[in-house]
């Protein structure tokens, strides 16, 4: 994912679409995450010819949660809503049951009517063959597997992209270090912003207004990420698209809303900023895919932490 940051930050800059980049490392993910996983059940199915051999074998002895998790049929999130907990023995007997629930239906439902699966796995010129609800557990496997990695690489590029893209806009507009704050989690945790879901907060230069800044990634697809946003009447949100009612939505709440799909989404911000009393440079002659390597070479999230700590803190004695 680091290696793909620079690309996507580039991307959603020229207001192009980011997501190619995404599904390209959750491809990359699936297919590496695809022959671990075969090569476990090739070689469990070899060494033992007993029915729970799934059970035993790749639920109960697997290496890692995940692995306990995808054999099972299952994911973290499932897990704990059902359970309150995603402790691995938890994951372990709650996959057993899985399994085994899968198992009687396909036996409930099988018929010559249906069409079969059977699969084959060859591995290094030998062969193992699986029966029909073994394969259909492999199926589910499979499936478990690629909707765990699909969410936790969109979720990654939410967490991973959001703050460094943030830190691009500023450096590209020129605001001064001392007057932002990318809000990371410790913050969050520690009580020192009051918003916890706010991304950042650009204070004028006469340091009266704190301006609050909320950016997603993903919107027309996920309605609800605007609803909470606009619930919490930041003073600029900046999303990747939204629907025009939920742009005029925003309006009526005084909310600025700037959609980064748009060519001119870096001039809007600037016009937003100018207005609000932020010195900034206007973003002429950038050149995006040249300047944001170089910005991002310069960004130490641990050194940007413990810079923003200090001023929140100073910020909060200031206030007492």
């Amino acid at each position: 994912m680091e290696k793909l940051l620079s690309k996507i930050i580039i991307s959603i800059l020229e207001g192009k679409d980011y997501r190619p980049y995404v599904l390209a490392t959750i491809n990359k993910r699936f297919i590496d995450n695809a022959y671990v996983l075969l090569e476990k059940v090739y070689t469990a199915k070899r060494a033992n010819k007993g029915v729970d051999w799934w059970l035993t074998n790749l639920i109960e002895r697997g290496e890692t949660k995940n692995e306990v998790l995808w054999f099972g049929g299952l994911n973290n999130k499932t897990v704990t809503n059902m359970m309150g907990t995603s402790r691995k023995e938890v994951c372990i007997e709650l996959g057993k049951q899985n399994v085994k629930s899968l198992e009687m239906l396909i036996k409930e439902f099988a018929t010559d009517t249906l069409p079969r699966i059977l699969v084959s796995i060859v591995w290094k010129n030998e062969k193992v063959e699986l029966n029909e609800i073994e394969s259909l557990i492999l199926v589910n496997t499979i499936s478990a597997m690629k909707l765990s990695v699909q969410g936790g690489a969109w979720s990654e590029v939410g967490k991973k992209t959001e703050k460094e893209l943030l830190y691009s806009i500023f450096e590209l507009l020129g605001v001064k270090p001392t007057q932002y704050v990318l809000v990371f989690e410790e913050m969050k945790r520690k009580g020192l912003v009051e918003n916890r879901e706010i991304d950042g907060i650009i204070f004028s230069d006469d340091n009266r207004r704190a301006l609050q800044i909320e950016l997603k990634l993903l919107g027309i697809g996920n309605p609800e990420i605007a609803d909470e946003a606009l619930a919490r009447k930041v003073d600029l949100f900046l999303i990747d698209r939204l629907t025009p009612m939920m742009i005029e939505e925003a309006r009526k709440l005084n909310i600025r809303v700037i959609e980064l799909r748009s060519k001119n989404a870096l001039f809007e911000i600037y016009d937003f900023l100018r207005v609000h009393d932020v010195t900034v440079n206007k973003p002429n002659k950038i050149d995006f895919k040249k300047d944001i390597p170089e910005i991002l070479e310069k960004y130490n999230e641990e050194l940007e932490r413990d810079r923003i700590l200090q001023k929140v803190k100073k910020l909060c004695l200031k206030n007492k």
